[in-house]
């Protein structure tokens, strides 16, 4: 007998909304995140935080909004082992992380790259109230902007997941990072690729939303570290404590899906990258309780 699970039922309702085949063509390229995330700020600043763009990591089990800040707290023990370094993140968007820690290390300096102007404007406003931190257009694909050998510290929040070449970009950060120096990584990823074919449909509608060419195996990136020449110096599986922000754009995601009616004629007025968010929010949680994704802290050490 034939037993219909939630994603079945969820991926029946996203094709009575969307043209199926359309969302699994979507090119995520470059110019493609750009937009996503031109776009998907007001989404964030309406639903989850005008400053994070990535979730909470609750400790508790709890979902509150300081838990935000538990992903830059990890950064901000690590860092409290240097002395007057220079810090450089990689996507550091509208600068909430980077600003948080420039607060607090003012003897440090702290240096950020994103490909989102749009972003980028929000990090230049806190720049005037943070001397320390200094924002710039930049593709962590591509960090020649800097020298070798200049930061004791680069990071990484929930972004490295958009790129398809993260051999490259774990090669330059190793090229930035001075001998010692750590390169910690906080990111979701792919820990089965689904036993079902709407279950392997459903984590494509994920990526889809996250404007992601796909989801990389947590194993595969490790194994790309360690070539690049990195030695891992600890990991934490957080996928547990990233579950009640889950949870929370699960809910947000069935108020869209629970009209077809609604869901289409939403979809007539608002851009595509703003919308396919729901996609995420939809699955995303469901997708982790089967253990298909995972959430990693890793610390790199070069």
């Amino acid at each position: 007998m034939y037993f219909e699970s939630k994603i079945d039922k969820r991926v029946q309702k996203v094709k009575a909304i969307f043209d199926l085949k359309r969302l699994l063509e979507i090119n995520a390229d470059k110019n493609y995140i750009k937009k996503y995330y031109a776009v998907s700020g007001i989404f964030y600043s309406l639903f989850h935080s005008s400053d994070f763009i990535h979730m909470g990591i609750s400790r508790d089990g709890r979902y509150k909004r300081s838990d935000l800040l538990e992903a830059v707290r990890v950064i901000e023990k690590k860092a409290e082992n240097f002395k007057n370094a220079d810090v450089l993140e990689l996507a550091t968007g509208r600068g909430a992380n980077s600003f948080y820690l420039a607060k607090k290390f003012p003897e440090f300096e702290f240096f950020g790259v994103d490909i989102s102007k749009e972003q980028l404007n929000h990090a230049y406003n806190k720049q005037k109230k943070a001397p320390n931190y200094h924002p710039d257009l930049g593709d962590f694909h591509n960090l020649s902007k800097f020298k070798d050998n200049t930061f004791e510290l680069v990071f990484v929040i929930e972004s490295l997941c958009h790129s398809t070449n993260k051999q490259k970009v774990l090669k330059e950060a190793g090229r930035v990072l001075k001998k010692g120096g750590l390169f910690i990584v906080i990111d979701g990823y792919l820990n089965t690729p689904g036993t079902t074919e709407n279950e392997k449909i459903a984590v494509k509608l994920t990526a889809a939303g996250m404007a992601l060419k796909g989801f990389e195996h947590y194993k595969i990136f490790v194994k790309k570290a360690v070539k690049t020449g990195f030695k891992v110096l600890s990991e934490e599986d957080a996928t547990e404590c990233v579950l009640p922000t889950m949870k929370w754009f699960e809910f947000l995601a069935k108020c869209f899906f629970y009209y077809t009616w609604l869901g289409k004629f939403i979809s007539k007025i608002f851009p595509k990258e703003f919308i396919y968010n729901a996609l995420s929010g939809y699955f995303l949680a469901e997708l982790t309780k089967k253990k298909i994704f995972t959430y990693m802290i890793t610390v790199l050490k070069k």
